[in-house]
């Protein structure tokens, strides 16, 4: 039985689309793109309201790019605007102009989401903004952070499931620290040059765990639950090893720390197992008599 992605999802990507194609200097009209994303004119109407002053309307009704953005939107920024308009209720501002300021904050490259599961929370407007400035500007931040005064660089504001982390250096050490644990913030005059493999890494990174150091993890998939992991990469650096006769899938996982993988296979027990390697599956297993034992 096949599953509808979510509202949001839908909208988010049919945006990105629409996008896509005004960047390839494509100028369809509403019933053009009605018919092809099988949706009504007045739905389309109201997405390129959405994108407000991003798309300009031609005399005879059709729709181009604003000259600003005209052909200077790349496949990832586009990617990423679909992924970012997809958890708008994430952020601070949820004004008309929010898709606006979001082209113009990707074209920076300070925000990255991973993950489409939320909290319905946002971030408190003075403390995230002053830390997507640090970031855009490449400023030093002083903070406290679990009762312990920190000197950063920060690199980037980073939601994973709905919790928002800055990745930052501290003293040449990639970290991510949980937005909601930061406390007397404070961003100084002084500038530092960004690590082009710093940044690399968080970029490559799905997961908040920065570590140059992975272990492969080889996970059996039962079949009554094989879709959800073709769907989507349920698990960090997830890659598709082969699919079985029953219809179930062995997967393949990068991992920095066992807090990566443990929890999300607990939570599909017992239709997941650890195949390789050893140590991980016996941890497994002994959480699970653990929890067996206490019931």
């Amino acid at each position: 039985m096949s599953v509808d992605p979510p509202k949001h999802e839908m909208l988010a990507n049919r945006l990105a689309e629409i996008l896509l194609k005004l960047n390839l200097d494509e100028r369809p009209s509403r019933q053009e793109l009605a018919a092809e994303f099988k949706v009504t004119e007045r739905t389309i109407y109201r997405d390129l309201n959405r994108l407000g002053s991003i798309v300009e309307q031609l005399p005879d009704g059709r729709y181009q790019l604003a000259s600003e953005y005209r052909g200077k939107l790349k496949p990832k920024d586009l990617q990423s605007f679909a992924q970012l308009a997809g958890v708008e209720q994430l952020f601070p501002d949820a004004s008309p102009q929010f898709l606006v300021a979001l082209l113009d904050t990707l074209c920076q490259g300070s925000l990255l989401v991973h993950g489409h599961q939320y909290e319905r929370f946002k971030p408190h407007d003075k403390s995230f903004d002053l830390l997507n400035e640090a970031v855009t500007g490449q400023r030093i931040c002083r903070l406290t952070y679990r009762d312990k005064p920190r000197e950063l660089h920060p690199y980037r504001l980073i939601n994973k499931n709905g919790i928002w982390y800055l990745a930052a250096t501290e003293q040449g050490q990639l970290k991510a620290f949980a937005f909601s644990r930061i406390s007397q913030l404070s961003v100084t005059e002084q500038t530092f040059t960004p690590d082009a493999t710093i940044q690399a890494n968080i970029e490559n990174e799905d997961d908040i765990w920065f570590s140059r150091e992975k272990t492969e993890v080889l996970l059996s998939i039962a079949p009554e639950i094989a879709y959800y992991f073709r769907r989507r990469k349920l698990l960090p650096k997830q890659e598709l090893v082969r699919e079985l006769e029953s219809g179930g899938l062995i997967v393949s996982s990068q991992i920095s720390h066992v807090d990566q993988i443990l929890p999300l296979a607990q939570f599909w027990l017992p239709r997941i197992r650890v195949v390789e390697p050893a140590w991980l599956r016996e941890r497994l297993e002994t959480v699970l008599r653990d929890y067996l034992e206490q019931k």
